[in-house]
């Protein structure tokens, strides 16, 4: 699903889902006042000096903002919110809310350019001169994030006497335009971490978030044995239910059956993704086993390894089935334990014909579980075969070439392991008799 200026790219994932689914440097302002006084030249140019003058304002008053955040300057960020609308009280909460969050960069992307007319029920509300514009977020949490990540805020800004104030972040949602949401949109947040995974989530979820810290910290190490190329660090959110996920991972699709997501806002202008996280679905989350939630975290962060080199040439089933095998990696799991749905089909005569498709990992598909027990085997096919760093190589490949994702497929089985498409799913087929008829 593409934004305006950003993408989610969605990939559901195994026993899960995951989602294939800011900047200012405490304590200095530079970079969003040139970013701001770039757009202020190309406006003057125009003629327009009351624009200029506007986004001059709005420009100083999102860098204030800024380094209020980096500083924890709570009643510098509060002056640049309108003293008089109720979203100054929601604002005041949002502040104390991020205090345990380790916030490293901050910054804001203002583009006139992309103003915003608000709709009129909003507009009515107002009995002063009002702005809109999408504005480009970015912020990095310190020490896991390598990049800062980006996020679009849709934003309303007012002024009063001869001052501009931002008065709302949510007057253009009606017109689908929501502002992207953090855990902090929902309650204060608390934090515990390792040297290599941050869990963020809310107070009352503190016991879980610390189980999820020590699953999360014996994954990272046997995820990084397999995929050896990525930084090694993890940021796990811990929502307080369903509903609160959907607003952050949004377009994720039906989370009924999922117990957890990965996700990475994606810039559509050929940038790499960044904001990396996983997110736990409570309430399945807490129906697992321990050894399930292992598995689970464990193929979670195996997408944030990988997601450098995932592309949309990236099969579902090769996707979903590399980070199930990492999850079940050493786990003692025999096959037959860990597809009984597919296998139950096999014993059944009912043999699938075809690898998983993109509909068959749909969070609402009645094969969800069956897609992700396929992939994983179909993955084993190719490690049996050509090893475990064959199976990387095989992976990387069909991500990183070039062509349609048919044609990316057809080279790298012939690549690596010297078949067609047709021979594959045959050698599959097989080892589906041979493991679970």
């Amino acid at each position: 699903m593409v934004t305006a200026a950003w993408a989610v790219v969605v990939i559901q994932v195994a026993t899960g889902a995951g989602v294939l689914t800011a900047r200012l440097t405490a304590p200095d302002l530079p970079r969003a006042a040139v970013a701001g006084a770039a757009q202020d030249r190309t406006v003057r140019g125009a003629g327009d000096r009351e624009a200029a003058a506007r986004t001059s304002a709005v420009t100083a008053l999102l860098v204030r903002r800024a380094s209020a955040l980096i500083r924890r300057d709570r009643d510098a960020f509060l002056a640049g919110v309108d003293p008089r609308t109720p979203f100054r009280a929601a604002q005041a909460r949002l502040f104390d809310a991020l205090a345990a969050v380790p916030l490293a960069d901050v910054g804001y992307d203002l583009d006139p350019a992309r103003a915003l007319e608000l709709p009129p029920a909003a507009a009515r509300r107002y009995d002063v001169p009002t702005w809109g514009a999408a504005v480009r977020m970015r912020y990095a949490l310190a020490g896991y994030d390598g990049e800062p990540t980006a996020q679009e805020h849709y934003l309303t800004f007012v002024r009063r006497g001869g001052r501009w104030y931002l008065a709302a972040d949510s007057d253009f949602a009606s017109a689908g335009q929501r502002t992207a949401r953090g855990l902090w949109d929902f309650g204060p947040v608390a934090a515990v971490r390792s040297r290599r995974v941050l869990v963020l989530g809310h107070p009352a979820s503190l016991p879980l978030m610390r189980r999820i810290l020590r699953t999360a910290d014996a994954a990272v190490p046997r995820v990084t044995r397999v995929w050896r190329d990525w930084p090694g660090r993890v940021v796990v959110l811990v929502p307080d239910s369903t509903t609160e996920l959907r607003r952050l991972v949004e377009h994720a699709g039906d989370l009924s059956q999922i117990a957890a997501v990965a996700s990475a806002d994606v810039g559509i202008d050929g940038g790499p993704p960044a904001g990396e996280r996983v997110a736990i679905n409570p309430g399945p989350f807490r129906s697992l086993s321990d050894f399930g939630r292992q598995v689970v975290v464990q193929h979670e962060i195996t997408h944030v390894a990988t997601r450098d080199v995932t592309s949309t040439n990236t099969p579902y089933w090769v996707a979903e089935g590399f980070a199930d095998y990492v999850g079940y990696l050493d786990s003692g799991a025999t096959v037959r334990s860990a597809a009984r749905e597919l296998g139950t089909d096999v014993r059944a005569g009912r043999l699938p014909k075809t690898l998983p498709t993109e509909r068959d990992f749909a969070g609402d598909s009645p094969r969800l579980a069956r897609a992700y027990e396929a992939s994983w085997l179909a993955c084993r096919v190719i490690a049996e075969r050509i090893g475990r760093d064959g199976l990387v190589r095989f992976y990387r490949e069909v991500s990183e070439a070039a062509g349609t994702p048919a044609t990316a497929l057809t080279a790298a089985l012939r690549t690596q392991l010297r078949m067609t498409p047709a021979e594959f799913v045959a050698a599959w087929r097989d080892h589906l008799r041979r493991e679970l008829g």
